[in-house]
């Protein structure tokens, strides 16, 4: 073995050892040091990412997994094959976390909105405000309360929409200097729905991969959503809160009524849970337009339905777990807290 050799091996030791114990210490405050370094980063990397129309990300899961088997045939020795092997890993545990994945640790300033208890009453409040605007919109879109909502935009027209709302919000960005987002269709888009999954960040090109089989009414806030981890919000229920929150600001119909949908759907998931007939009442308040936009999105999943599925989310879950956020795969429907305790704060 080289010194150069010995050199390198000793500073990724000492690289992985600092990033172990950043990520596992509670009393270390990341916001101070990673929101600069994650900044620059991103804004590197999203330049050079936006040159390509295909997702680079997708690509490389296909390449490097066949660059590191043909390596490992290639080495002779058994202790340099398990050195590799071990090598893998450790690598790629620290390219995550220094990439994107630190954000994990980060303060997201949802925090007091997620501190605050709720009522029956006020879930009902939030909901049949939801539900109105909802109504309005669908009648709007469509000129009548049966037809559902369709949109003929391109998936382009829908991603140039979402970051255009994006870029408007202010508080969003709070100072940020983030205005290029890779937003691309991702070549696992079928495995995706099979996977039961609408999209993905990807940690190590941060482009926002969207899975394209999704009805379009389920574009802007999946879109939406992976922008807001692109922005360094790592948690599932403060991401669908943002995509939420910017769509129903939206000058765009289209987008609002996208946003409003989905946050129906999770209060009137919530309510099901406490009142069968609480929830049976709203479902009746909905427009039939409404009602057969939820059943399109309910189509898609079925469509794609396996027994294979719960495996992947279970698998998620568990690394959502591992990453702070304790409800695991719940934690996406915990954007009910947000939703509530931000309508309240505005009465």
């Amino acid at each position: 073995m080289t010194r150069k050799s010995k050199i390198l091996k000793l500073v990724f030791l000492l690289l992985f050892i600092l990033t172990y114990s950043i990520n596992n210490s509670p009393s270390f405050d990341i916001n101070k040091v990673y929101t600069v370094i994650y900044e620059n980063w991103f804004n590197i990397l999203s330049k050079f990412y936006l040159i390509f129309n295909l997702s680079v990300g997708d690509i490389l899961y296909l390449i490097i997994p066949m660059i590191i088997i043909f390596y490992y045939f290639k080495i002779e020795r058994r202790r340099d094959k398990l050195i590799h092997i071990l090598k893998v890993p450790l690598i790629t545990y620290c390219f995550f976390y220094w990439s994107w994945g630190f954000n994990y640790n980060k303060n997201s300033g949802f925090e007091s909105l997620k501190k605050n208890t709720y009522t029956l009453e006020d879930l009902s409040l939030t909901t049949q405000f939801h539900i109105n605007r909802l109504n309005d919109l669908q009648v709007n879109l469509s000129q009548s309360e049966e037809n559902k909502v369709e949109s003929k935009l391109s998936f382009n027209d829908i991603k140039i929409k979402c970051i255009k709302t994006i870029n408007n919000e202010d508080w969003l960005l709070n100072n940020k200097k983030l205005n290029n987002f890779p937003v691309k269709k991702s070549l696992f888009s079928t495995p995706l729905s099979y996977m039961g999954f609408t999209g993905y960040i990807n940690p190590f090109t941060l482009e926002a991969n969207i899975n394209y089989n999704i009805p379009n009414i389920s574009l802007p806030v999946t879109i939406t959503h992976e922008i807001a981890h692109q922005i360094g919000y790592a948690f599932e229920d403060e991401a669908n809160f943002i995509a939420i929150k910017t769509l129903t600001k939206s000058n765009d119909k289209f987008l609002q009524y996208s946003g409003n949908l989905i946050a129906v759907q999770y209060l009137l998931s919530e309510i099901r849970k406490l009142d069968i007939k609480n929830y049976n009442y709203y479902m009746k308040k909905l427009n039939l337009g409404v009602i057969k936009n939820i059943k399109e999105k309910n189509d898609y999943y079925l469509k794609f339905d396996n027994k294979y599925k719960d495996y992947f989310k279970k698998g998620y879950d568990i690394f959502l777990k591992n990453n702070n956020q304790k409800a695991g795969f719940k934690t996406y429907s915990l954007v009910v807290d947000l939703l509530i305790n931000d309508y309240q704060s505005k009465m």
